[in-house]
């Protein structure tokens, strides 16, 4: 059996694989890229610098005693996106304390990996480009491999957009609700929650973590809220849904949430809310209709038959429009 085999067999008989947003969304994308990131564990490393500003703005709002546990604070500059790949990719080749120590071998690898700098003439070309004195700090901070790193700047630059937040009525309204610990307080609010619900009838389940959520089991009321930061303006914002089936997470959430409501959840009104702070610091609170959460929800339930498919037939090779041929030009 080669290893790849070898390795969906290991996939499949843990029979516990939970979807989550990101792997349902890149199942829907690219089968074959699932199939390699999800049950190859063949992930790309992802160090992106707006990804990792996201995190931290998450973990500043809705966790601020987490963000010394989550996140280490570099001296100095950060590296470009493209040499923190390369770092961080190297990090998990060699247990190396100082950059200069880290073998030649574990640097090409990576940088082949990454496809950085392949089109140099020699080695010792690319490899004078990632072991240099200037990369030796965030090189020490990627010691903890289960925290993030980040500069002293994109810290404060994060500190900024986090009161801009707080700053915001609207948002205030919507995160300024706490429980209390009264048994008979009707309010529960939750924060970065990780919930995990199983699916009649299929194989695998959801999971995934939920911003924050408020349940008022007086009322029959639940506001689920989730926190967007983007690169374009709140103006374009529905197109952003659309690009990166945000609406398929924010079904997800919703499935998530309903699922802990116990036995009377059906009495019970979802409402949805995007939190949005754009380019230009610009802040808004988007609610979400009925109608469209309803829409929503089908889509989720168009996904997982989607995704039932190919994880009984075990066939990645193409999304399931090309496999049914019903694909013209």
């Amino acid at each position: 059996m080669n290893k790849d085999l070898l390795k969906e067999e290991e996939f499949y008989a843990k029979k516990d694989f939970c979807f989550s947003y990101s792997s349902l969304n890149k199942l829907l994308f690219s089968p074959t890229l699932f199939y390699k990131d999800y049950i190859l564990q063949d992930r790309e490393v992802r160090t992106d610098k707006h990804l990792i500003e996201g995190k931290l703005i998450h973990c500043l709002l809705f966790e601020p005693d987490e963000v010394d546990n989550k996140f280490s604070v570099v001296p100095g500059k950060s590296p470009s996106d493209s040499i923190r790949k390369v770092l961080k990719d190297m990090s998990f080749r060699t247990d190396a304390k100082k950059l200069f120590d880290v073998p030649s071998e574990v640097v090409l690898d990576s940088l082949k990996e990454i496809n950085l700098y392949q089109s140099l003439k020699t080695d010792e070309q690319r490899i004078v480009k990632i072991i240099k004195d200037e990369f030796e700090p965030y090189w020490e901070f990627l010691s903890n491999k289960n925290v993030d790193v980040v500069d002293q700047e994109t810290l404060l630059k994060c500190k900024d957009r986090v009161s801009i937040l707080r700053e915001n009525e609207d948002v205030m309204s919507l995160f300024n609700e706490v429980s209390t610990d009264f048994d008979l307080d009707p309010i529960e609010t939750f924060s970065e929650k990780y919930l995990k619900s199983d699916l009649i009838d299929l194989d695998f389940g959801l999971h995934g973590y939920v911003d924050y959520y408020k349940v008022d089991s007086e009322k029959k009321e639940v506001t689920i809220c989730d926190l967007k930061t983007t690169g374009k303006t709140i103006s374009n914002f529905r197109e952003t849904v659309d690009f990166y089936n945000y609406w398929l997470q924010a079904a997800i959430y919703m499935k998530l949430v309903y699922d802990t409501l116990g036995d009377d959840k059906n009495q019970y009104d979802l409402k949805f809310k995007f939190v949005v702070i754009d380019t230009y610091n610009q802040v808004y609170v988007f609610d979400v209709s009925d109608k469209t959460i309803n829409d929503w929800g089908d889509g989720l339930g168009g996904a997982l038959k989607t995704a039932d498919f190919h994880y009984k037939s075990r066939n990645y090779s193409l999304p399931i429009e090309f496999l049914a041929n019903k694909v013209t030009l």
